[in-house]
């Protein structure tokens, strides 16, 4: 009964379809009205674009985009989730019920080197990544969308050759019947969505709204935060200029100037003309002084004085620093990142520990939409060849210690390991993932529930492989170090009473003995 209805809970129905042949999706740079043309070559003009005026024009998704890019809190925040979930990614197979398929384990191996690298070099160059930049991109897309979209791109031949990153910002869904959603893509040049109906088309999300099929990036909410944060610095930036620094004072003696006035201009109702002779010298005193170098000197006339003005004293009647923690703090929490990845981090031991801490689940948890879509396509590609089982993709926990101070952790997990596959409660395959992240070299022997270590332990002659321990042979005194340290009449266990000490003993009794005698 129970196989049954596992047989029909996990019934795999194949594509009929033969795959077409280099992808239904387009990637963001494509544009099929363009195709014989250069793709367009960026001005490199992001450090002069002003949040204010393109937060008007420019939704979330294009302010993402460029704040990723050009903005040092996010950019930073960005680089620090990709270095911490830059992991080893172990893939293997499994049979329905769970169990790890070595035979296909290793055709899936095959499978993804041959979705890293070149092998047909007749095509001339081809932009091919490893799976490990892949992952990175699909990565750096959940930052950027809060979705990713991957295709299975086929050849000729029919055979999976590479995987299409889509950019999620360009795909429609449609919802014709509750919970079925079809995808389109906007492709320029097109009126309508072109439909992605293709089950080699795979979607993921990260921390999606449950109650809408459109996500927003999860630093959507730092563009506020970012724009107020410009918006001060810039206000700075103007005091500074106006008041923070020393700068000439120039005060013009118009009664000297009247003295020099041609006579022209004193007579009655030249009043104007007068005026504007005046306001010519100055410009004429303002132009001079503005054109004056550092190194070079400085003559004026008796018309004029020069000083220096806010010469000793700077503006400093604001004090912006608590705006600009405030204005941190905000962006902190908005990108949802730890202040010691940013630089920030100002607090003691234990909370750059726990900040550190959280920082590894953050980026485990980015992983994980990563593993789900590559599971689920390389499970494609089994299922295609018939094969009734699931791909499984994982990534190793992000560690910020070195593997040196891991080390005895990671003896211990191996010894704890070695007696499970002892016992016969994990499979060789199981083992090797677990402690050296690839299946068993070919030939390796079968040790599971096989007793090995019970073997190991057991007495000379005892052949029953079993090994039957003592309590009292148990101590963490069994050294000699250990020995030495402890009392000579400690009984607590055997190792701390030595045979030497047990047969001097019994010579001294001996002797006492015969002298008695």
């Amino acid at each position: 009964m129970a196989d049954n209805l596992t047989s029909k809970l996990l019934a795999i129905v194949p594509f009929k379809k033969k795959a077409k042949t280099g992808g239904t999706a387009n990637t963001a740079t494509y544009n099929p009205q363009n195709a014989d043309q250069v793709l367009t070559l960026p001005q490199y003009r992001e450090h002069q674009d002003d949040l204010f005026t393109d937060r008007l024009t420019d939704n979330s998704q294009a302010l993402m985009r460029k704040l990723m890019q050009h903005d040092p809190d996010v950019s930073g925040t960005v680089n620090g989730y990709l270095t911490l979930a830059d992991t080893q990614m172990i893939v293997y197979a499994e049979t329905i019920e769970g169990e790890v398929d070595e035979e296909k384990s290793r055709e899936l191996q095959q499978l993804v080197t041959k979705l890293s690298f070149q092998t047909d070099y007749t095509l001339g160059f081809q932009l091919r990544q490893g799976m490990y930049r892949q992952a990175e991109e699909l990565r750096y897309m959940l930052l950027m969308r809060g979705a990713i979209g991957a295709e299975l791109v086929f050849d000729k031949a029919g055979l999976p050759d590479s995987i299409r990153n889509v950019d999620m910002a360009s795909i429609r869904w449609n919802e014709k019947q509750p919970g079925q959603y079809k995808p389109g893509q906007v492709v320029p040049g097109v009126n309508d969505p072109v439909p992605i109906d293709t089950p080699a088309f795979f979607v993921g999300f990260y921390r999606r709204d449950p109650t809408a099929i459109y996500t927003y990036s999860p630093f959507v909410s730092v563009i506020n935060t970012v724009a107020a944060r410009q918006q001060v610095i810039n206000d700075l930036y103007r005091i500074m200029r106006a008041t923070g620094y020393p700068r000439i004072e120039i005060t013009v003696l118009e009664e000297i100037l009247l003295k020099s006035m041609p006579a022209t201009f004193k007579q009655p109702g030249q009043e104007q003309a007068r005026q504007d002779w005046l306001n010519a010298r100055y410009a004429e005193i303002q132009t001079a002084f503005d054109n004056i170098a550092v190194d070079q000197s400085l003559v004026h006339s008796d018309a004029v004085e020069i000083s220096m003005l806010n010469e000793k004293a700077p503006g400093t009647a604001l004090n912006v620093e608590p705006i600009i923690n405030v204005l941190n703090a905000q962006n902190q929490a908005a990108l949802k990142t730890m202040p010691t990845l940013l630089g920030r981090g100002t607090s003691g031991v234990n909370t750059g520990s726990v900040e550190a801490r959280m920082a590894a689940l953050f980026a485990d948890q980015l992983n994980e939409p990563v593993a789900d879509v590559l599971a689920r396509m390389l499970s494609f590609v089994l299922h295609q060849s018939g094969y009734a089982g699931f791909a499984r993709v994982e990534f190793e926990p992000a560690e910020l210690r070195p593997w040196t101070e891991l080390e005895p952790q990671l003896t211990l997990r191996s010894s704890r390991l070695l007696q499970d596959l002892s016992l016969g409660t994990i499979t060789d395959i199981e083992y090797h993932l677990w402690v050296h992240k690839r299946l068993p070299p070919p030939g390796s022997p079968k040790l599971s529930g096989t007793g090995f270590l019970d073997a190991q332990a057991a007495p000379e002659g005892d052949t029953s492989g079993t090994s039957k321990t003592r309590p009292e042979d148990v101590s963490p005194k069994t050294d000699s170090v250990g020995r030495a340290a402890s009392p000579d009449r400690t009984r607590a266990t055997a190792a701390n009473r030595p045979k030497t000490r047990r047969l001097a003993m019994t010579n001294l009794v001996g002797r006492a003995q015969k002298m008695i005698a």
